[in-house]
Parts: structure tokens; sequence; C-alpha cells
């Protein structure tokens, strides 16, 4: 699986001789996935406990916006972590102790780019994630607003 991305740029390579090490990351990128899916269901379930303030609001639009974007996040991260496990699964390829170097090759390639893509989709959630925060927090605010009125 060589990818024309690679021969553009150059990479710092992990030491890969060190499976313990990948697969220890791997874990890592598994548990922050994980938590992130849970959040996801928080964020989700607070935009629809409080869709009247929003549309109270007249913020429809964008709670509808929101409410998409967080669908195909949550879309999204299922991928993710179905391609996590599989890494998971074949970081083997490291430790069977053959010399497979396009094997061993393909495997860092796919690490890289698993590496890219959840960095990128966790650059999005937190964008999602702020954006929401500060919806609601506004919407809050002028709720608190008019009972006080």
């Amino acid at each position: 699986m060589k990818h024309s991305f690679f021969n553009q740029y150059k990479f710092k390579y992990l030491e890969w001789n060190d499976a313990q090490l990948i697969h220890e990351v791997t874990l890592q990128w598994k548990s922050q996935v994980e938590f992130t899916r849970v959040e996801q269901g928080f964020l989700a379930e607070l935009l629809a406990e409080h869709t009247l303030m929003l549309l109270d609001d007249n913020a429809y639009e964008h709670a509808k916006h929101l409410v998409v974007t967080l669908n195909s996040l949550e879309q999204e991260i299922a991928k993710i972590q179905d391609r996590i496990s599989t890494h998971l699964n074949d970081i083997k390829v490291l430790t069977d102790g053959k010399d497979d170097f396009e094997t061993e090759r393909t495997f860092q390639d796919a690490h890289l780019l698993l590496e890219m893509k959840i960095e990128s989709y966790l650059e999005k959630y937190n964008l999602l994630k702020k954006e929401v925060f500060t919806t609601m927090k506004s919407v809050f605010a002028k709720s608190k607003h008019k009972q006080i009125k």
C-alpha cells in the first residue's frame, strides 16, 4: 500500500524495531478515540435535551448544522475505530521474526496515514465541540436573562 503522499514529504518514523512502542501508541489512540466517542454522545444528548431552547433562540439552522456535523463525525469515528482495531492486529507483522521489508513498510505507511487521519479528525471534532459549547453557553445566558426579567 505505497501511497504517493509519502513521496512528497519526509516523516520521522518511530523506532520500527520496537513493536511494543507502536502497540502502546496505538492503544493510546484507541483510548482517545473511545473517549471522544463517549463525548460525542454527551454533545448529541446536550443538543437534543435543549432543542426547544435552541429553537426559541432562533438558532434552528445553526443547531441543525451542529447536529448534522456531529452525526457525520460519529460515522467517521466508527470507521477510525475499525481501522485502529485492524491496525492493532497487524502489528504482528513487526514481531513475526520474518524480514519482509515490503510488508513492514506497508505497515509503517498505514501507521502514519492512520496517525494523520486521527489528528485531522480530532482537529475537526475539537472545533465542533467548541462551537457546540459556545452556542449552548449563549443559549443558556439568553435563557437565564429571560428568566430574570
